[in-house]
């Protein structure tokens, strides 16, 4: 049934088809990377307290070093310049920063696009099954049955239905990773900030 669907919704199908699959990829892509950077995060801060007391800046630990967080590369960043200048530190945390998230944030202009260019296909596709169908009624000078009317008319309506299901999960997918990153950077700032009160205090 849904390939008769599919060929039935005419050829704005296909590049629907070439979205959703897309979208898939990078979804998944970017749910793999959130999964490998799990962290519970009020254990993390304990734990980065503890060392870089104990450290006093020297070295980062081994087990800071091999996180794929976010939080955990920022604080490895402050390690290395944790005997330089505030200022000269802070410009490498601001850069170094900026590189992460928008690592931590890559391809989310892609799932984006999708969402909104999607809806906007089916309708292109619906249109045209609506011109086809009209003009098949024209061309018969208007003597067709009111199912044949009806058929045409859901049929050109599936592209419209593709679009909005591919549309409608990438867009919650969208701001999932966006909300995702937002609470990345406050979380960075806030591991500057706590590793900027224990140099202070230590000094």
């Amino acid at each position: 049934m849904v390939s008769e669907w599919f060929a039935k919704g005419g050829f704005m199908m296909w590049p629907i088809l070439i979205c959703s699959i897309i979208g898939v990829a990078v979804i998944a892509d970017r749910l793999y990377a959130h999964g490998r950077a799990i962290l519970r995060y009020p254990v993390f801060l304990d734990r980065l307290r503890e060392a870089f007391k104990a450290e006093g800046g020297a070295k980062a630990p081994e087990w800071l070093a091999k996180q794929k967080s976010p939080e955990a590369s920022i604080a490895v960043i402050y390690w290395q310049y944790a005997r330089v200048e505030a200022q000269v530190r802070n410009e490498a945390l601001r850069r170094e920063g900026e590189r992460i998230l928008a690592e931590w944030n890559k391809h989310l202009k892609i799932i984006y696009t999708i969402a909104q260019v999607t809806p906007l296909m089916g309708l292109l596709g619906t249109v045209f099954g609506l011109v086809v169908a009209f003009y098949n009624i024209e061309a018969l000078g208007g003597r067709v049955r009111p199912d044949d009317l009806a058929g045409g008319i859901w049929e050109a309506l599936l592209t419209t239905v593709a679009g909005l299901m591919v549309a409608i999960p990438a867009l919650l997918a969208f701001q999932y990773f966006q909300s995702s990153g937002e609470r990345k950077a406050r979380r960075m700032k806030e591991v500057v900030s706590i590793l900027d009160e224990i140099a202070q205090l230590e000094s």
